[in-house]
């Protein structure tokens, strides 16, 4: 496990360069069309990237013919821990249609297709078509501009997270835990009628591990498999994993649960034993800086950030913590990490000298020389706060001036957020619309402008119950959103689907 370092650097404000000469790093990102669920996996040319950002979900580009996306990470036995639907919204002003083909272990699968009415969406709920205790889905699109999410709802309340949009070579999860009440799987998903075999690898406290019977484990074609970490790393607070595919490709989620009658992730005092479900895609990419668009330290909230290194180079990393309008409250010197070859370091939000409680921040984790590192981040909600839960998010590696937020709008069980962070140098005029019955609107009461090195949260109390939101910016931004419920325990946080044609990566660090 890292260490933090004794040494302190000197505090300094953030001052993004200009978007200019990363605006040619848009042509990355495309939407071309995906491989068919048919083709031989084939590793992809380039392994392990660094910031290919084709690789990460994006709506469904312009020119595309058809489309695949790959939903993992959840059940379909009517009553199982993480029961998966798939969601699918679309921002055109012409149909899609969608053929979602669900499999279980060898042998199980159903295919269904369903109509996404333009600037509508459409639900497909896994057990309805098909009974296996994990399942993962094929969603292949035609037509239209589509965002693809997975939701699962169990005993122990739901997430919700955007599909993954290939099947790859190099999958990395930057946090997970085995402690008493926890318990961490990893689903597998080979969606190609080949067999692929893949190593699992681990970072954890007491230093890299690679269980022999994960060094070559077969996946059979067109089949799920999963590993439960209980089982091979016992009593672990925070553990770190890289998937690598020795032969063709794969799709990996992690399922993590929490009982709240088990142990405190954290030493801080009072901290509650967390209770929740967390469901989200392993990320495909490493990259030198990730945003978080919102954190919060309160009074039975616990926030971690987790740092993970699967390379191999010691990484050098800032984790800076802004406060919205930074102005007005005190700056806060950033949490420096040394980070070597296959170590992760978690930061409690908690434990950071005059941090102020109850103030809205956003997290910039920074490798300070460009040392591509992955990351996380944790929220725990329990008593005295309003919400109960447990959610992990990916951060977000690019910044880009539309966005697709498929569940944005309140209904009368769920309350729900969308923050922006503007990285930039200069003030981001935010336009809102919603998709919703066939319509899309402006939502004029969301309209904000967010200064440069500031983040917002939207008012999105116009909006039409779970409505799609997009998010237009005169400047690239970065979003994400939550969901949380009313009542009983459930919480999901995510980023936002960037729409391909605006994304630039984010600026280096200076």
């Amino acid at each position: 496990m890292a260490r933090r370092t004794a040494r302190r650097r000197r505090s300094r404000r953030f001052t993004p360069r200009r978007w200019l000469p990363f605006v040619a790093l848009t042509a990355l990102v495309v939407g071309a069309v995906m491989v068919s669920s048919e083709e031989p996996s084939k590793p992809p040319a380039t392994t392990d990237p660094v910031l290919d950002t084709s690789r990460l979900p994006s709506i469904t580009a312009t020119d595309a013919i058809a489309t695949s996306w790959y939903c993992g990470g959840g059940t379909a036995t009517g009553d199982g821990a993480a029961e998966l639907s798939v969601l699918l919204a679309n921002d055109d002003r012409n149909g899609a249609v969608a053929e979602v083909t669900f499999l279980g272990a060898v042998g199980q699968e159903a295919t269904t297709e369903v109509d996404v009415p333009a600037h509508g969406r459409a639900r497909v709920r896994a057990s309805e078509h098909l009974e296996a205790d994990w399942v993962g889905a094929i969603v292949e699109i035609r037509g239209g501009r589509v965002g693809v999410d997975r939701e699962v709802l169990g005993p122990l309340g739901f997430d919700a997270a955007s599909c993954s949009v290939v099947a790859s070579d190099h999958w990395f999860v930057p946090s997970g835990s085995t402690l008493r009440g926890a318990d961490e799987t990893l689903t597998v998903f080979n969606p190609f009628p080949d067999a692929a075999s893949v190593s699992i690898s681990f970072a954890t406290d007491t230093g890299p591990r690679t269980p022999r019977s994960l060094r070559a484990l077969s996946i059979p074609g067109r089949s799920v498999r999963t590993v439960d970490l209980g089982d091979i790393i016992t009593n672990r607070a925070a553990i770190a994993t890289t998937v690598r595919a020795r032969s063709g490709r794969v799709v990996v989620d992690r399922v993590q649960t929490y009982d709240g009658q088990g142990d405190p992730l954290t030493a801080v005092e009072g901290a509650n034993a967390p209770e929740g479900l967390v469901s989200t895609p392993a990320i495909p990419v490493r990259a030198p800086r990730w945003i978080f668009p919102g954190a919060r330290v309160s009074t039975g909230v616990t926030t971690q950030v987790a740092v993970y290194n699967p390379g191999s180079e010691t990484a050098e990393v800032d984790v800076a913590l802004n406060y919205q309008e930074p102005k007005r409250n005190p700056e806060v010197e950033p949490i420096a990490l040394t980070i070597r070859p296959r170590e992760q370091a978690v930061v409690t939000l908690d434990d950071v000298p005059g941090i102020l409680p109850d103030q809205d921040l956003w997290v910039d984790v920074r490798s300070l020389d460009g040392v591509p590192v992955v990351a996380e981040r944790l929220s725990f909600f329990g008593e005295p706060s309003l919400r109960t839960g447990a959610a992990v998010s990916a951060g977000s590696p690019v910044a880009a001036t539309r966005w697709m937020v498929t569940q944005g709008g309140p209904t009368s069980a769920r309350s729900a957020t969308v923050q922006i962070i503007n990285p930039g140098d200069s003030s981001a005029r935010i336009t809102v619309l919603t998709l919703s019955d066939g319509d899309r609107d402006e939502l004029e009461s969301a309209s904000v402008s967010v200064p440069a090195g500031d983040r917002r949260s939207l008012d999105l109390g116009a909006a039409g119950p779970a409505a799609t939101v997009i998010v237009a910016s005169s400047k690239p931004v970065v979003v994400s959103s939550s969901l949380a419920m009313i009542e009983g325990t459930g919480l999901a946080v995510q980023p936002a689907l960037p729409y391909p044609e605006t994304v630039v990566a984010l600026p280096p660090v200076s």
